[in-house]
Order: C-alpha cells, then structure tokens, then sequence
C-alpha cells in the first residue's frame, strides 16, 4: 500500500537539521537551554525541508469505529459510547473539541466502523463494517476490509494537505481499542502480555484479569495463522486504527509531520512504520499514556514524548494539548535573535562544528545539501518563474467583470509588496464609475498626444498607436499612490535614499501584476499623464502622489512576446549586458 520515498526527501532533510542545530546554537540563549525543544525543533526542520519551520495550519483527523471483542466485557464501557461520544465530539462538548476549538483547529470526525448510525451530519460516514468481529473468535476483519480502512485514511488525509494544512493531528474514538492496540502491540514487538497490558478506560481488577485472559486467548488462536504484516492488521485490529495508519502514511509520503496521541494512534503508527520505515521521520509523540504498551512501542519507534502528566483519555487530547508547545517552539526559533543580530557578545563563540566539515566548500557555505529551494516544490519553483517570464502589458480588454475574490487576492499581494522600513507607502485606488474612468482617460489621451511630439518617423507612428482606450475597456481601473511622508520624518532605509518610498510602492504594482496574471487576469499600465489632473479627478492629497493607472480586466490574448518588442520599439538586453560582477562594467564570471 505505501509508495517509496526518494532520495532527494532524505538529502534535503539532512540538510535542514544540520542548518538549524547551527542556528539553534547562535540563539540569544546559553547552549541547550531550551533542552528537548532544540531536538524538536531539529526534527520538525527535517521533515519540512525549512530551516526556520512554522507549522501554521493544524488539522485534527479523528476516527471512529466499535470492537466485537467488547463482547468479552473488557471495557467499563458499553458499545453505544462510541457513538455518543462522536455525537458529544461533533457537538463540541467533548475534551478535545474544547481543546481544538480554543486554538482554532478543525476538527475532521470519520466513522469507519461505528455499530450506531451517528446522530450527527458533522460526521463523514465511511463505514468499512458495522463494528469489528469478536477477534477472541475469530479475525476482527477480512484482509479487504484492512486495506479499504487504510485507504480511507489516506483519502482524508491528502483532503486535508490539499487543503493546505501543513500538520496533522490524530485522534481516535472507540470502545475496546486498548483490547485490541494490546494485541497488536504484542504480536508486533513480540512481547508478553503482560508487558503491554493498561486498564484502558479505567477498568477494575477483575475485568483487567478477564481483559488479560481475552487477549492471552486471541494471540493463541491467530499467531500460528500471521504470516505478514498486513495479517497482524486483519486478525487483530480495528478499522480506525486502521485508517489512521493509512493518514501517516500518506502524510510520510508527502513530508507532512504528524503529531501522535496515546496508546491507539500509536499502535496504528507502529504498525504504519513496519509497512514503510521512513514514515517514522515524520511522527511526533505527543506524550506518554499510562497504558504500559505506549512506552514500549515509543522506545521502538525512537520517538521522545514532549509530555508525561498521565493522560490516557484518547480523542487527540494530547496531541491537541502538545501543539501550543509545538508552535511555540518553532516561534522561538523564528524570532529569537541571534548573538550578532541582538549585538550580544557571544559567550561560546560561531560554533562551526554544527555542521558538518563534508559540507562546507572552501568559502565556509554550505554545499551538496543544499536543495535549490526548501519551501517550494519543483512545480512550484517552476510556476513562479512561469508568471513571471509571461507578465505582459495589456491594452486589449473584455469587458467581463473580474470577481471579487479574484480582485482581493491580487490587492492582497500588492499590499504584501516589499516595503522598506516596512513604510507601506501605498494606496490602492480600485475605480469602476464610468464618468470617473472617462475623466482619467481624456486627460491621458491628451498628454499621449503631446508626448508623441518627441519622436520622430518610425517611432512616432508606433507611439501612437498604443492604444489607453484600455482604461474604458476593462471594468475596474486601480490607481496606485505613493505617500512619500507616511511613517513620519525618519523611516528606517529612507534616510539616506529617499526615494525609496517610490522604490516599495513600484515592487507593490509589480506583485499585483504578478499575481493577475497567475489568475488569467490582464492588466496595463497607464503613465502617461499629468499628476495634478489625477489628483484632482480622484480627490488625492497633494502630499500623495499618483504612480500608475492600472486597467485591470481580461484580454482574449496573452501575446507571446511584449508589445513593444513586437511592433519593433526594441528588444530586450541579453542578460550578460546588464550584469558586472565586482565593479561597474566588469563582466560576470559565470561557473
């Protein structure tokens, strides 16, 4: 069922952990002072590929399902819990719905197995079976049912990475899973009974000696018959331990942590990591549960619980009580200074030793690790480039409105725009009234005529040509400002350049553009103007300054190449012209 993982997964992890141990170690902070956290943080780097990682959009994938073997009487708790509970859950009164909905963390509740139909529509009803079969009898379920388990775990999960959550926390919900969790932890680790034994929900003695005895009688009756993993899975498991094996794996496969709970989930992930060992990479151990099983299967997977405070309720109460600490460790790590930031001496020094000689050239920088981008994916490398060498200056526009959605994330990246000393000298201007647009567009005709008497022949032809009709055309017009005094008399970096203002608010425009066209949205820049008629027109301060009237809409054509190049303005530089290395005008020296 699982899928390898490459080499390059593995490379640029190596490389992750490495950069950030360096930087842990020239933190604001005497060495390991943050004790387990620093490994944490380490691993978490290793499995996003991110130096500095930020786990930002949690999920909570939870699932559901009954146990014949709760026929034996080995729960303090009857088989309609499991239902109840997953209607107190979707209802919000459960500990790990307050949990989740105090940090804002969806919560995904999957029923794969319930023997009730859930009263509640906020539950994905995926029922494998109505319930496992009594495995003191016989095998919990059929080989089929175990592989279509796991693959609805894996379906949620990848919905949830689709989604854009970059970490997944687990959780279960089913009587007589520590029946069952035993079982399998025993016949995986080829342990005693005994050895991996807990009350589960709290049950007393005698039912602990009948719980014993069920699962002394289960290992009897199907170890001769377990010839591979997946039987171990089939005979003695449960289906949403099941499907939350497959949620790990498919989480492991796409380098997406998963922060385990308690004894359950952690049955599942061990029996996840003897399917595909590299998935371990990615899993996180919330904390240590009473049940004696957890520790032995931690100790076999290599995973340190960030918690030990004695819980064993399930759900994904730990996991969800873990993450704060989570989030707050990778916060530390992104916005601790460094000694040489903060101008703190230094008490231990650069210690270069934290990373490996083998991976550092002659130049002390780091080499053969380093992978061309750790927050991007090829494809996606690939697109951004793709947009940008496609950015085009349109005049030819539809008149079919742009929604507004589409409108809010192209603004929203103008208004990301680099901004030096964070000054954010710009406005945005979005006009759509059409005696508005007619207005800008008679005073730009205007001084588009007038320019026209500064070139000659040829090029006077092709000025004249460009069309600005654009600015009625297309149905919105924005026009850009910039503020050359917002932020105050001195902003940090415009001191000494004051035009830096003008420099931040161009990057602005220039993201705007971008993002259009990543939506198939055409825009054109109109600059040809007085600024005292636009202001006047749209009201602006005389402090403010209008940059740009940008028509915005979209255009039946993306030509391949810029206009300007293609009615034979001129063409643009070969790349080598623009570029010195050193000093002004010595070539570049390529390698």
């Amino acid at each position: 069922m699982s899928q390898p993982f490459t080499d390059k997964d593995g490379t640029v992890r190596e490389w992750a952990v490495n950069r950030a141990h360096a930087r842990l170690q020239d933190l604001t902070k005497p060495l390991g002072s943050l004790g387990q956290l620093e490994p944490l943080i380490e691993r978490i780097a290793g499995m996003t590929g991110q130096i500095v990682p930020m786990l930002e959009h949690p999920a909570l994938l939870l699932f559901a399902a009954d146990h014949g073997v709760t026929a034996e009487g080995v729960s303090a708790y009857g088989t309609e819990v499991t239902e109840e509970m997953v209607v107190n859950i979707c209802m919000g009164g459960a500990v790990s719905s307050v949990l989740a909905r105090k940090q804002q963390i969806p919560v995904t509740v999957v029923d794969v197995g319930i023997r009730e139909q859930v009263r509640h529509p906020a539950a994905h009803i995926r029922k494998v079976g109505y319930g496992t079969r009594n495995l003191a009898k016989e095998p919990a379920m059929t080989r089929q049912q175990a592989e279509q388990a796991v693959q609805i775990g894996q379906e949620f999960a990848d919905s949830l990475m689709d989604a854009g959550h970059d970490v997944l926390l687990v959780g279960e919900m089913g009587i007589g899973n520590t029946t069952t969790s035993s079982a399998m932890v025993a016949q995986l680790l080829g342990c005693r009974v005994q050895d991996v034994l807990g009350r589960g929900t709290g049950v007393n003695n005698a039912v602990l000696a009948r719980k014993f005895s069920v699962i002394t009688r289960a290992m009897t009756l199907h170890s001769p018959s377990i010839g591979d993993i997946w039987d171990v899975l089939a005979r003695l498991g449960g289906f949403e331990i099941a499907a939350i094996a497959g949620a790990v794996l498919a989480a492991a496969k796409r380098n997406v942590p998963v922060v385990l709970d308690g004894f359950i989930t952690c049955t599942a992930a061990l029996w996840a990591a003897k399917v595909e060992p590299k998935a371990v990479t990615f899993m996180l151990a919330s904390h240590i549960s009473a049940e004696p099983g957890h520790r032995l299967i931690l100790q076999e997977l290599g995973l340190t619980p960030m918690l030990d405070i004695g819980m064993r309720l399930g759900e994904g109460t730990g996991a969800l009580m873990t993450f704060p600490l989570i989030r707050m460790a990778c916060e530390v790590m992104a916005e601790t200074a460094t000694f040489a930031d903060a101008k703190v001496t230094n008490p231990h020094g650069w210690i270069q030793s934290t990373v490996p000689d083998a991976d550092l050239d002659r130049d002390g920088a780091v080499s053969g690790l380093m992978p061309v981008n750790a927050d991007f994916t090829e494809e996606e490398l690939a697109t951004v480039y793709k947009v940008i060498l496609a950015r085009r200056d349109i005049r030819v526009f539809l008149p079919d409105p742009i929604p507004e959605d589409v409108l809010q994330r192209i603004l929203l990246a103008g208004h990301h725009g680099p901004s030096v000393g964070y000054m954010q000298p710009w406005n945005f201007i979005v006009i759509r009234q059409k005696s508005v647009l007619q207005a800008l567009q008679q005073v730009v005709e205007r001084e588009r005529v007038r320019a026209a008497e500064n070139y000659t022949d040829v090029q006077q032809a092709h000025y004249l040509r460009l069309k600005v009709e654009g600015l009625l055309q297309a149905p919105i017009t924005m026009c850009v400002t910039n503020d050359p005094v917002k932020g105050g008399e001195h902003v940090l970096g415009r001191n000494t350049i004051p035009e830096t203002d003008l420099m931040s608010t161009s990057c602005a425009i220039e993201n705007m553009w971008l993002a259009a066209r990543a939506e198939g949205v055409a825009m054109g820049w109109v600059s040809i103007y007085q600024k005292a008629d636009v202001r006047r027109i749209l009201g602006i301060p005389e402090t403010v300054d209008p940059v740009a009237l940008l028509s915005v809409g979209y255009t039946p054509h993306f030509p391949e190449i810029p206009v300007l190049e293609r009615v034979g303005w001129g063409k643009r530089l070969p790349l080598e012209d623009v570029v010195f290395e050193d000093t002004w005008g010595n070539p570049q020296r390529r390698k």
